[in-house]
C-alpha cells in the first residue's frame, strides 16, 4: 500500500520525499525518471553532499543507461544514452556564475534531451526556462528532505 502512495506523491509537483539513506535517494530518482520528457531541464540545487549525484544515479540507470553516473565536479557535462534518446549532465559546482551563451550550452539546454543541472543556480539567462527545480536539504548524516517542483516552462530566450 506505501508503494501506491509514493507513485502518486510522485505524479504530483510540488511534492517533499525524505530519504534516509543513498539507496533510497537512488530509488526516488528513479520514481522521478518516469516523469520526465524530451527537452525537460532539470535543476538540482542543495549544499555539497546533499545527494544531487545519488539521485542522479537513480535517474540514469532508470533511463536506461547501463553505466553509473559519476559526480560531473571535474568533467564540466557527462552525456548519458538511454531509452529514447540522450541525457546530459552538467556539473557548474566548479564555475563562478555564467551565461549560457557565453559557453556554448545552448545545444545541451536546448537539443530536445533531457539535462540535469547540478548548482543550476550559477547559470544565469535560463532561470524561467527550468521544467523542474529538485531542491536537497540536509537534515542528518543520512537523511535528506528532497522537494520536487515543477514549472512551466517559457519561451526560449534569443543570445
Amino acid at each position: 500500500m506505501k508503494d501506491k502512495k509514493k507513485k502518486r506523491a510522485l505524479s504530483i509537483p510540488n511534492t517533499s520525499h525524505i530519504t534516509e539513506n543513498a539507496d533510497q535517494t537512488r530509488l526516488l530518482g528513479a520514481k522521478f525518471a518516469k516523469l520526465l520528457r524530451k527537452g525537460d531541464i532539470v535543476f538540482l540545487n542543495g549544499d555539497l553532499g546533499c545527494g544531487k549525484t545519488t539521485f542522479v544515479q537513480g535517474i540514469v540507470r532508470a533511463l536506461g543507461n547501463e553505466g553509473f553516473a559519476k559526480s560531473s565536479s571535474f568533467t564540466l557535462i557527462s552525456e548519458y544514452k538511454g531509452k529514447g534518446g540522450k541525457l546530459f549532465h552538467l556539473d557548474l559546482y566548479r564555475l563562478e556564475n555564467v551565461n549560457i551563451w557565453d559557453l556554448g550550452f545552448e545545444e545541451y539546454l536546448y537539443g530536445g534531451n533531457i539535462t540535469l543541472i547540478e548548482w543550476a543556480d550559477r547559470l544565469l539567462d535560463i532561470q524561467g526556462d527550468k521544467t523542474w527545480e529538485i531542491k536537497f536539504d540536509y537534515l542528518a548524516p543520512d537523511k535528506r528532505k528532497i522537494t520536487l517542483q515543477k514549472f512551466n516552462k517559457k519561451p526560449l530566450p534569443t543570445p
